[in-house]
């Protein structure tokens, strides 16, 4: 089964455009970013005592997401100032 999801993740980024895969990945990270934030507060606003393990799991899971966020907005405000890099 692993090699059967292996090629149809393969043939779907090949038959994709870079824009597409782009957009897609990026929104995703976007919304699984908005998520987590949304989460970590809820969990603050608890207060109860299990909070701070969730806290510190939480935010271990967001810098990922956060550093992909980043690279992101970079990627698209240099093709932004610079048209020839697509």
């Amino acid at each position: 089964m692993t090699a059967t999801i292996t090629e149809a993740t393969r043939a779907l980024f090949a038959s994709s455009s870079y824009g597409f895969v782009s957009n897609t990945f990026g929104a995703a990270a976007i919304v699984l970013l908005l998520f987590l934030l949304a989460q970590i507060e809820v969990v603050r606003a608890s207060g109860s005592a299990r909070a701070k393990p969730w806290l510190a799991t939480l935010n271990i899971a967001m810098l990922p997401l956060l550093l992909a966020f980043g690279v992101i907005v970079l990627a698209r405000f240099l093709m932004l100032l610079f048209p020839g890099l697509r």
